[in-house]
């Protein structure tokens, strides 16, 4: 058990056909009469439960702040799997072991929330219907184009938060190939290989079309389909600008995308873990964890 920024966490293992896997969990209040959400985060390539929980986004301490408990699976490797498992673990089965950690935790409604590989491997659950989540949030997600054409409208209704950046060099916010530049992007390619994708599986979404996807699923239509209610945040010394695009319906849950203007690829509020020249301006000011936990706490 830990302490400190890491907020007490506790490690568990489970099996899961036949592999054994790990998560970190932060518990919030229990609550016998009244089971709470249990919100489920997925760590970026290369990253682990722990990385995600206390470092980029403080979910380890702040989460049980809010009440709300939390659990950060260890991907295989560093890695979740949205094609196919890896050569090296035929077996491995990612969505299986969400749905285990759900189901071994779970008491009330359940939210799922990712950054970069873990938020493309979040949506293609949610937008499958693989797991029934009340809400998704996706946080510089490498949501792939072969998930989406697969299941154009999402097989399940779900409030959506989504938070990209224009100038993500990793995820293209208007689509296409995967190509992060330098050495960064050579060692995100070799990882990708060893873990089964194939090139052409490797283009992702227009993040635009992504949040119209979830808004027809749930249901939002006329006028404010195509032309979302649309607000400036207020500006921060330093930050990249940012704008926040809302679709809603009387009697819909809704689709909210902050438009990071030539923001890069991380949790905004979190650290500047590499310099901007490298992954782009993170917007200190914008907390994705605040905005996260207000989801849950709101639609649980």
């Amino acid at each position: 058990m830990g302490s400190g920024a890491d907020g007490g966490l506790e490690r568990g293992t489970l099996e899961v056909a036949g592999v054994r896997r790990s998560y970190w969990q932060a518990r919030g209040p229990q609550r016998p009469d009244a089971p709470g959400a249990l919100l489920i985060v997925l760590h970026g390539s290369g990253m682990t439960g722990r990385d995600v929980a206390t470092r980029f986004t403080g979910l380890a301490s702040r989460g049980p702040g809010a009440g709300v408990t939390v659990v950060f699976p260890d991907g295989w490797q560093g890695v979740w799997h949205i094609a196919r498992p890896p050569p090296g673990e035929p077996a491995l089965d990612d969505v299986a072991f969400l749905a285990a950690l759900a189901g071994r935790l779970a008491g009330g409604p359940l939210f799922l929330a990712g950054m970069s590989n873990g938020a493309g491997f979040a949506e293609h659950v949610a937008r499958h219907g693989l797991l029934p989540v009340a809400g998704l949030f996706v946080v510089v997600g490498t949501i792939r184009e072969f998930s989406r054409q697969a299941q154009p409208v999402p097989r399940q209704r779900a409030a959506v938060t989504i938070m990209a950046g224009t100038g993500d060099r990793a995820a293209n916010y208007d689509g296409g190939p995967m190509r992060p530049p330098g050495v960064g992007g050579w060692i995100l390619r070799r990882r990708a290989t060893r873990h089964g994708d194939l090139p052409s599986e490797r283009r992702v979404a227009a993040v635009e079309t992504v949040a119209r996807d979830w808004a027809a699923g749930n249901g939002i239509g006329g006028p404010v389909f195509e032309r979302p209610a649309v607000s400036q945040l207020p500006a921060a010394a330093g930050d990249p600008p940012v704008t926040r695009l809302t679709w809603s319906g009387p009697g819909c849950l809704p689709v909210v995308l902050y438009r990071i203007e030539g923001g890069g690829h991380a949790w905004p509020g979190g650290p500047q873990f590499l310099p901007p020249r490298v992954i782009g301006p993170i917007p200190r000011h914008l907390d994705a964890t605040g905005i996260l936990l207000e989801m849950v706490v709101a639609d649980s």
